[in-house]
C-alpha cells in the first residue's frame, strides 16, 4: 500500500494535508525520515508520525504439532482449534496455511503473513505435502503405480499430480502430494478398498516438522526456514 494511503486512513487527512505532512519532515518509516508520498510500504513495516506509531505489526510465524481431534480453525464452538493452543495475546492475528482434518495430526503452520500462507497453498505452486499413512489392509504395487501416475478424482473431474510414494512396511508408507482436495488421501487409499486409520503430516515443501515437538506444542519458524519457504523468483 502507498504511504499516502496508510497516513491518510491513519490521520483522517485529507490528500493536500497529507503530503504536507510528509514534506514536513515528520514521518519515518523504519526509523528513517521518508517524504516520498508513493513509496510502498509492506504490511509490517514501521511507520510513525511525530512519535506516534502510525502502523506497527509484527510477522509472526509458527509451526504446530497438531493432535488428532483438534480443528484446524480459527474458531469452533464444539472443538478446540489450532489457535487455541497458542495460547498468546496475538494468536487471533493468525491463519492457517493448509488445514488438516480433525482426525489427521502432524504439521500446521499458522502466520499472519499472507504472502507466506499463499505462498504454501497457491495450487499452482505444487507445494508438495508429506504423510505418514497407516492403512487396514496391505498397500499394493498397483496403488503404488496409481499413486505415481496420477488418479482420477470424480467429485473434482480432475486428475492428481503424480504422487511420491515410499512403502515402509506391508501397511504403512510415506506419500507426498502436490494439491490438497478434501480428504484427498483417505479418498486415494479408499478408491482400492482401503481404509486409511492413521494419518501424519510430517513435512510441506522444505518444511519439517520439529521432531522436539510433541503433539499440541508450537514454535516460531526459524528465519532460514521462513527464507526456505519464500517462493523462488520467476514461480
Amino acid at each position: 500500500m502507498k504511504l499516502e494511503r496508510v497516513l491518510r486512513k491513519w490521520g483522517q487527512w485529507g490528500r493536500r494535508e497529507t503530503r504536507l505532512q510528509l514534506q514536513s519532515g515528520l514521518v519515518r518509516v523504519n526509523g528513517s525520515l521518508v517524504d516520498d508520498f508513493a513509496l510502498q510500504v509492506g504490511p509490517f513495516d514501521l511507520v510513525e508520525w511525530r512519535n506516534e506509531v502510525v502502523q506497527r505489526r509484527v510477522s509472526r510465524s509458527v509451526m504446530l504439532h497438531k493432535p488428532c481431534g483438534v480443528v484446524s480453525a480459527t474458531t469452533d464452538a464444539e472443538h478446540e482449534t489450532v489457535i487455541d493452543l497458542v495460547d498468546e495475546d496475538w494468536a487471533a492475528e493468525l491463519h492457517l496455511a493448509g488445514r488438516l482434518d480433525r482426525f489427521t495430526s502432524g504439521l500446521v503452520v499458522l502466520t499472519n503473513d499472507s504472502r507466506l500462507s499463499e505462498g504454501l497453498t497457491e495450487p499452482s505452486r505444487k507445494v508438495g505435502k508429506r504423510y505418514r499413512v497407516g492403512c487396514n489392509a496391505e498397500i499394493r504395487e498397483e496403488m503404488v503405480a496409481t499413486f505415481l501416475e496420477g488418479m482420477w478424482l470424480a467429485k473434482e473431474k480432475q486428475t492428481t499430480q503424480p504422487a511420491r510414494v515410499t512403502v515402509l512396511s506391508e501397511k504403512e508408507c510415506l506419500l507426498t502430494i502436490y494439491e490438497g482436495k478434501h480428504h484427498q488421501v483417505k479418498r486415494m487409499f479408499a478408491h482400492f478398498g482401503v481404509k486409511v486409520i492413521s494419518l501424519h503430516r510430517e513435512a510441506i515443501g522444505p518444511l519439517e516438522l520439529d521432531p522436539l515437538l510433541r503433539a499440541g506444542e508450537w514454535r516460531f519458524l526459524t528465519e532460514s526456514e521462513l527464507q526456505a519457504l519464500k517462493p523462488k523468483s520467476g514461480v
